[in-house]
């Protein structure tokens, strides 16, 4: 098995006051100086909560930290121009020394698409077009294309940045265009690890149809986990910032992982040995105490079952 990421989705909303700049700094900081592998963050463009603009945070991250990776799971493309985007990509990629993986979906809701001017019926083929066009764009050569949503001519973004593709996404529409356009696939938190084996064969069935190797197909996925002795509190922070962001149906103890640190760790090892190998674990807060129980107590025993 190729080696697994342990990386952490930060914590860029809540309903509560947000962190300071200099609290998410040290957060990007000690994440590094854990061990850790990679940052990651999601996107909106409206929201009740406060929520941070990810690549701007991950433009933070760039700048204070050398080694641990960068990536958006995932960034809602159909809600940006894709022109723009691919300049803040360039950017990002150069200024962090090419450590940026992007992450991609076609979510967010009606207000969000009015106020972009995107037709929602049509998120669909924006989705395609923009990932062809971002895609050709990210490779530094002067780009054409005359599409029905994204038109480009004599287009080039410098320098190049020839960063990894993942699509997000549980419908089979995303699954399907996971494995025909992008380099992986990152499963949503909802469900659990046994709705992984079905979704990553239409994965890797669309990407056989599309004449590609499966086999070069990356697995992530994005899980809530909080660990601690206690288990109510515990679920206690993880209901607060589930339902402060995606709202108060989520059920906690169906989507997320909570608990004592080796029960946590062995729920994530089944992702691990069911093939994922991009684990994205939200965290409800930016408690450093509580990421350096994630690095030392439940990491390593991820990694080493990643090993066998």
């Amino acid at each position: 098995m190729k080696g697994v990421s342990v990386g952490i989705h930060v914590p860029a909303a809540a309903v509560a006051p947000l962190g300071s700049g200099e609290s998410y700094v040290e957060f990007f900081r000690q994440a590094e100086a854990l061990g850790l592998d990679a940052l990651w963050t999601e996107d909106r463009i409206f929201h009740q909560a406060n929520l941070l603009d990810p690549l701007m945070l991950l433009a933070s991250a760039a700048s204070c930290t050398r080694r641990i990776q960068l990536g958006t799971a995932v960034l809602v493309l159909t809600l940006r121009n894709v022109a723009v985007v691919a300049r803040q990509i360039s950017t990002l990629h150069h200024l962090s020394g090419g450590r940026f993986e992007l992450g991609v979906s076609l979510g967010g809701r009606p207000e969000e698409y009015r106020a972009v001017g995107v037709s929602m019926a049509r998120r669909v083929t924006v989705f395609r077009e923009s990932v062809t066009a971002l895609r050709r764009l990210l490779a530094g050569e002067p780009v054409r294309h005359d599409g029905e949503f994204v038109h480009l001519e004599g287009a080039t973004v410098r320098p190049a940045a020839p960063v990894p593709f993942y699509v997000g996404g549980q419908a089979e529409g995303a699954l399907r265009r996971a494995g025909e356009l992008a380099d992986g696939w990152i499963m949503s938190p909802f469900g659990t690890v046994a709705d992984f084996p079905r979704a990553w064969s239409i994965v890797c069935e669309s990407a056989r149809a599309a004449g590609r190797d499966p086999k070069t197909l990356t697995a992530g996925r994005l899980v809530y986990v909080a660990v601690d002795e206690q288990r109510d509190r515990a679920r206690e922070a993880l209901r607060t910032f589930l339902h402060g962001y995606y709202g108060t149906g989520v059920d906690v103890d169906q989507h997320a992982i909570f608990g004592p640190a080796p029960e946590v760790a062995a729920r994530l090892r089944e992702h691990v040995e069911a093939g994922i190998s991009r684990l994205m674990l939200g965290v409800p807060t930016l408690d450093l105490a509580h990421l350096r129980r994630v690095a030392d107590e439940v990491a390593p025993v991820v990694r080493e079952a990643a090993a066998r």
